[in-house]
């Protein structure tokens, strides 16, 4: 048995995967393992295939039908032959006994060459490349704002999805304070308190007088195309827990909402998709940013790698908060707006949730 982990990106389209099993069929090669990422190139598959005429034609095959995404082949032991959430659920038990091994059981995790404990400081280097690592072949994953774990795996980059994986296996052994409340109080970068709330249907009438209070352009830029007024179909797809999660946000001491902020599932493997709606009055408060933090660590517990949005240019306000939170944004026929957020860099960047982390971990190593 001659194993090969083989990274590469397939094209979004009908049949794209079945096209780079049948060249790894035509040189011979048995699919064993298969694991779906999202990364900074978008949807990337990772294949451990026995190959025993050797990898180097498979590649070349790979990378001829697959022009638009680079093809990685490193080699692969037979203990990376299994499935994936039974060896991170395994992790977990064995860290609930010793969480001091969280080191280990990430360099585990993430089949990395080296995994310790260090601080923010000291990581720089390694994570800019400066003492000889590769671009995204180290990743910090933070257990507090000052500390964390550095990993190193020089073979390939991290994807976000394997970042979205040991932020979740760090969770794991924190003090179980259960999951992120929908319903619940949040606070804007000026100190502005924002009471959060689930939508439900009976909140249709605030919800169609939020949206004649915005403007057109306000609007327009919420749903892409002009809409005169929230119809009840609207209203029921908010409330739909099978298509996402959306929330009105209140000021505090305030009975109407003054925004939404919508969290869907998409159809691509650990994606999300955020949208939101502020009042113009509301507009460059803090709102929309303080909202969009909300629902990235709401889409951290639901355990996407990634949320997305699609806007215009001239939604500048949306456009400078998916950028201050570390999302590549790229235009698309001149005028639309892709931005793609990772989810666990995003979460780094929230201060809220450092101090939280923080105090978890102080706990943990008193408890450890």
């Amino acid at each position: 048995m001659a194993l090969w982990r083989i990274r590469t990106a397939v094209e979004d389209r009908p049949g794209g995967l079945a096209g780079v099993v049948g060249v790894l069929a035509d040189h011979g090669g048995d699919i064993v393992g298969l694991s779906v990422h999202t990364d900074v190139s978008g949807v990337v598959d990772e294949f451990v295939v026995d190959l025993p005429g050797g990898h180097t034609e498979a590649v070349r095959a790979l990378a001829e039908h697959c022009p638009s995404g680079t093809v990685t082949a490193v080699p692969a032991q037979r203990r990376e032959v299994g499935d994936d959430v039974t060896r991170a659920l395994l992790l977990t038990a064995r860290l609930r006994a010793h969480p001091n091994a969280l080191p280990d059981a990430l360099g585990e995790l993430l089949l990395a060459d080296d995994a310790r404990w260090t601080n923010l400081t000291r990581a720089e280097s390694a994570l800019e490349g400066a003492d000889g690592t590769a671009a995204g072949t180290a990743m910090l994953v933070p257990v507090g704002p000052l500390r964390g774990v550095l990993v190193v795996r020089s073979s390939r980059p991290f994807t976000w999805t394997e970042s979205s994986r040991a932020d979740a296996l760090v969770r794991s052994v924190m003090p179980s304070t259960g999951p992120v409340p929908t319903d619940r109080v949040v606070r804007t970068p000026q100190g502005l308190g924002l009471s959060l709330r689930q939508v439900r249907e009976a909140d249709a009438p605030a919800l169609r007088d939020l949206h004649q209070r915005c403007s057109e352009e306000t609007v327009r830029n919420r749903y892409l195309a002009g809409v005169n007024e929230l119809s009840p179909r609207m209203v029921r797809v908010f409330c739909d827990a099978e298509r996402g999660l959306t929330l009105a946000v209140r000021p505090q001491g305030r009975e109407e909402p003054v925004a939404l902020g919508h969290l869907m599932y998409t159809l691509d493997p650990g994606v999300g998709e955020i949208a939101f709606l502020v009042e113009d009055a509301w507009q460059g408060s803090g709102v929309g940013t303080a909202l969009t933090r909300a629902l990235t660590v709401i889409a951290a517990d639901w355990g996407l790698a990634e949320v997305r949005a699609e806007t215009t240019l001239g939604n500048t306000g949306m456009l400078r908060i998916m950028r201050r939170l570390g999302a590549s944004v790229r235009t698309r026929s001149g005028t639309w707006v892709h931005a793609r957020l990772p989810v666990a860099e995003a979460l780094q960047t929230d201060p809220g949730e450092q101090v939280r982390r923080v105090g978890r971990f102080a706990r943990l190593m008193k408890r450890g």
